[in-house]
């Protein structure tokens, strides 16, 4: 990217300290894989810098061409609508050209990142036979009719070629918004009529620290004293890894990639 060109990093915004320093780390961590642009973080909702705050200091940094790279799991809501309305009301604000990213889906890196989190949480924990293990996968909630299938596509890639962890199913529960409900899902994995199960995996597939984490420990607390026989374990959100600012990277690049293949095919 040239010197022209910026990077417009987009947090949704928490109250919460501890989720909003790693989003802070998190584009720290693009600018230093990006030396040569601009890059600015700027955040939907809640807490500053706000989407135009961000876009002004690009301006005012020489910044005539910008990626938006939302920091977003799914194409839903936030990035189908809210994201790129805000983004076009800075865009037009300050004068310039701004495109925006994909949300991660299942780029490569959040599918290794997802991974890694889960084989560090079954560290330690003893061998159960897959067969007697279920995984429950969570998401945050969308009224996107869409989003059970976008959460079963990313499941599904980063059960894909690993070996070291293949449970008996996969359930799917989200906090809000969307069916079905976390509490359904950890019923349904941890009901004998469905198969014996001795471990329940609950993993979260979220970015960073705030109440929804909070939520999802409560609704496993609740369903291990209704279930003590079972194992349950809860996975770690994504948090600050590299890999997320490497699959954050990875779409802003695609972005410039594409620009680059239009101005010369």
């Amino acid at each position: 990217m040239s010197a022209a060109s910026g990077v417009l990093v987009i947090g949704h915004g928490t109250a919460d300290p501890v989720g909003a320093g790693e989003c802070r780390q998190i584009a720290a961590a693009v600018a230093g894989l990006l030396p040569d642009a601009a890059v600015e973080l700027g955040f939907l909702e809640v807490i500053a810098p706000s989407i135009e705050q961000a876009v002004a200091r690009l301006a005012a940094r020489g910044c005539r061409q910008v990626v938006a790279a939302p920091l977003l799991l799914f194409a839903a809501g936030h990035a189908t609508r809210d994201v790129p309305e805000a983004v076009a009301a800075a865009a037009a604000a300050h004068g310039i050209e701004i495109r925006q990213a994909a949300a991660f889906g299942t780029v490569a890196e959040i599918v290794e990142a997802s991974r890694v989190r889960r084989r560090q949480a079954l560290a330690g924990r003893g061998e159960i036979p897959p067969g007697e293990t279920v995984l429950v996968m969570v998401g945050r909630g969308s009224s996107d009719p869409t989003a059970l299938a976008q959460l079963r596509e990313f499941a599904a890639a980063t059960l894909d070629g690993d070996a070291a962890f293949a449970p008996v199913r996969v359930e799917y529960g989200f906090v809000a918004a969307a069916r079905p409900s976390l509490d359904d899902a950890l019923a349904a994995a941890a009901d004998l009529r469905r198969g014996a199960v001795r471990r329940i995996v609950v993993q979260p597939h979220l970015l960073f620290r705030g109440h929804v984490e909070d939520q999802v420990a409560d609704a496993v607390a609740a369903a291990q004293v209704r279930r003590p026989d079972l194992d349950w374990i809860q996975v770690a959100r994504l948090g600050a890894d590299p890999l997320v600012a490497g699959g954050l990277v990875r779409r802003v690049t695609e972005i410039a990639a594409a620009e680059s293949l239009s101005r010369h095919g």
